[in-house]
């Protein structure tokens, strides 16, 4: 009886503890934290000749004062560390307005790739939606909305279309037989794409911030009330949720929903 007391005083302490690390972590440390997640999308059509092209996909950057900047810094060299074909931005760079616009745009240029750097812009760009489209050009991103690019690599292409949170069917159709990836901020964008690209690639929720698994996230935001966290299929299409570089400043707290910068890797499960 007295070991079963100590064991379950044993057990309880454990659960505080946990408890009080988990709250540490989450509102001292995970703020600060990121990791690079590694996906690989496989569909047979690919042409093999595109096998290993690598995207890198960073989302809801969310720069809000020179701590944050300073941070994006360090992620950029880090970035940098890595092998990858294109970047491509994912929208929602400024949190709450822009400053340090040449800084910023000397950020962006130092990230190196040589088959091109894109970007969409989301609800918190549009505000300044020309200042924020300015910023990245200048530091060498093409800013697309409701666009078709077509991609060429190792003597053959795939498509990129850019549709943001408004989709125009009509410019989704006009691209031609190649693997179409897409890219818009908010993921539920999904429910329509998915009848015309193969891969989207979205941000904006954050991957839930708060998020219960099997349950979901416990505030969902619009845009994201469907496709919030992880990976999706739906009539042969697939769609990415990263869950971001950063919260908002107002609520940069998240559970099961790490900060991170997202590696999208292309293969063929064919050879022809």
């Amino acid at each position: 009886m007295k070991k079963f007391r100590i064991l379950r005083r044993l057990i309880l302490i454990l659960i505080v503890f946990g408890l009080l690390f988990s709250g540490y972590y989450t509102y001292a440390l995970l703020p600060k934290d990121y990791h690079f997640s590694n996906y690989e999308y496989v569909n047979k059509n690919l042409n093999s000749k595109l096998n290993g092209f690598k995207i890198a996909f960073l989302s809801d950057i969310h720069l809000s004062n020179e701590k944050s900047l300073d941070r994006f810094s360090k992620i950029i060299k880090k970035l940098n560390d890595y092998p990858f074909d294109m970047v491509i931005f994912g929208g929602d760079l400024y949190d709450e307005g822009v400053f340090e616009s040449k800084e910023i745009s000397n950020l962006l240029k130092d990230i190196d790739c040589k088959y091109g750097k894109f970007a969409i812009l989301g609800e918190k760009d549009e505000t300044d939606a020309l200042e924020v489209t300015q910023i990245l050009n200048n530091g060498g991103f093409e800013v697309l909305k409701n666009e078709v690019r077509t991609i060429y690599y190792n003597d053959t292409s795939f498509s990129l279309l850019a549709y943001n949170d408004e989709i125009n069917p009509d410019q989704l159709k006009a691209s031609d037989k190649s693997i179409k990836i897409g890219i818009a901020h908010q993921p539920d964008t999904f429910i329509q794409a998915s009848n015309a690209v193969d891969l989207q690639i979205s941000g904006h929720s954050c991957g839930g911030s708060i998020y219960i698994p099997y349950f979901g996230p416990l505030l969902p935001i619009d845009g994201a009330k469907t496709y919030n966290h992880g990976q999706y299929e739906k009539k042969g299409a697939t769609l990415l949720v990263s869950n971001g570089i950063s919260g908002p400043s107002s609520f940069p707290y998240k559970v099961f929903a790490k900060n991170e910068i997202n590696f999208i890797t292309l293969n063929s499960s064919s050879t022809r």
